[in-house]
Order: structure tokens, then C-alpha cells, then sequence
């Protein structure tokens, strides 16, 4: 009986080192990633600190700051880290996937600066005048009847 005992617990011991093992080789890997990715992890982790410095402000200025909407930026900052890794996770696995951090995360870094645009208008900053060059500029393949209709409809353009 004793040494049916001692075989169970030698049999965990060994699904646990091994275990073990996947798991550091999985972490490795995945460390490996972040090093040699750490500028795309970093390029996100500044525009969203931007954006929340920005928009703080703002919101200071304007006595509306609520904290729970100053933590968002901390969600914000781990879901497209999670979603960045996870993109770096697939191209590395498929050649052909290559273009995916550029489609999937260069949209997100781009409205996270027009946020810190919008902010940086909103304090004073820029000019609302400069603000909407830059945003016509952002996306000059789009007809000009519809840049005309966002000027219409943005309040900046009404000062």
C-alpha cells in the first residue's frame, strides 16, 4: 500500500515539473516577443497616457473629472496590450498574417491621437482651425461633400 502511495505521489510530481516545463517554454516564448516587439508595446502605452494627461485636463478644467473615467485608461492600456500580443502571437505562427499589428492596431493608435488632438483643442492648446486641417488631412481619399458635412456638424467650426 505504501508503495502505491509513493508511485501517486511521484506521478504528480512529474504532471507537475511538466507542466511546469510547457508552461516556462510558453513564457519564454512569449517574454522573447515583448523584448523584441517592446516599441509597438510602448507606442501604445504612450498615446493612451497621452490622451488620459490630455483629457484629465480637460476635465479639470472643466469640473466634470470623475476618476472612474481616468482608470479607463488603465483597461485600455491592458486590452490593446492584450490584443497586440495576441496579433504578434498569430503572425509569428503565420507568415502570411504579417500585415494584421499594422491593420488591427495602427486604426486604434490613430484615434487615440485624434483624441489627444480633440483634448489638446479643447484646452486651448491648438487651434480649432489647425485641429480641423489636421483631421481633414488624416483621410484625404474621402470625397469632400462628407468633410463638408463634418464641418457642419462639428461645434469647433461654429466659434
Amino acid at each position: 500500500m505504501n508503495i502505491i502511495l509513493k508511485i501517486k505521489q511521484h506521478t504528480m510530481q512529474l504532471k507537475f515539473l511538466l507542466f511546469l516545463g510547457v508552461a516556462g517554454g510558453v513564457f519564454s516564448g512569449l517574454i522573447n516577443m515583448l523584448i523584441k516587439e517592446q516599441n509597438q508595446f510602448v507606442a501604445i502605452f504612450a498615446v493612451v497616457v497621452i490622451d488620459m494627461i490630455f483629457g484629465v485636463i480637460q476635465a479639470l478644467k472643466s469640473g466634470t473629472f470623475q476618476t472612474k473615467k481616468s482608470v479607463k485608461a488603465l483597461y485600455k492600456i491592458g486590452a490593446f496590450w492584450w490584443l497586440l500580443a495576441t496579433v504578434l502571437i498569430i503572425e509569428d505562427a503565420y507568415s502570411f498574417a504579417s500585415f494584421l499589428s499594422e491593420a488591427i492596431l495602427l486604426p486604434i493608435l490613430v484615434f487615440q491621437l485624434i483624441s489627444v488632438l480633440k483634448n489638446m483643442s479643447l484646452l486651448g492648446i491648438i487651434s480649432n482651425v489647425l485641429l480641423l486641417k489636421i483631421l481633414k488631412n488624416i483621410d484625404t481619399h474621402k470625397h469632400s461633400e462628407s468633410i463638408k458635412e463634418v464641418e457642419e456638424l462639428n461645434p469647433l467650426t461654429h466659434e
